[in-house]
């Protein structure tokens, strides 16, 4: 789980560098508001936002989605968490394929984790893990808007 963290925390620090650093302080810019989170373990998460290279997986169960601006002007992100019954080499093969369909370079590609990216444009980066007999997949994404 610490791996995931900082994954998660590398893939976002990443996308910002990329994207230009304007030096400024968190708060002055602006809010970063979730466009959607789930509620409680029982509501579903919303993710009729995604954007279309950020496919989900058959039969995902979402437990987490949220997206909201990157804290850049003209960027936003997010990260989905979802179980599916699929063997993890088999959801990351699938984000590989998906990724490469959708004209993403391919960057990082492990047993566990892809990501992918253009230019500064797209990214996209998949995390698996077996929890209690299924496949827990950590997506995060950002964009330019």
């Amino acid at each position: 789980m610490r791996l995931r963290i900082i994954l998660a925390g590398a893939m976002l620090t990443l996308g910002g560098c990329e994207a230009g650093n304007d030096n400024r302080k968190a708060d002055a810019r602006g809010p970063a508001t979730t466009a959607s989170v789930a509620a409680s373990s029982d509501a579903p998460a919303d993710c009729s936002k995604l954007p279309e290279f950020v496919p989900l997986y058959a039969d995902a169960q979402v437990e987490t989605c949220v997206s909201g601006p990157a804290g850049e002007p003209r960027r936003e992100s997010g990260t989905v968490v979802y179980t599916t019954a699929a063997e993890p080499g088999a959801v990351i093969a699938w984000y590989k394929d998906k990724a490469i369909g959708d004209g993403l370079v391919p960057a990082l590609s492990t047993p566990t984790l892809f990501s992918a990216r253009d230019g500064s444009k797209r990214s996209v980066m998949a995390m698996v893990e077996t929890v209690r007999g299924s496949t827990k997949v950590t997506l995060n994404w950002g964009r330019d808007t």
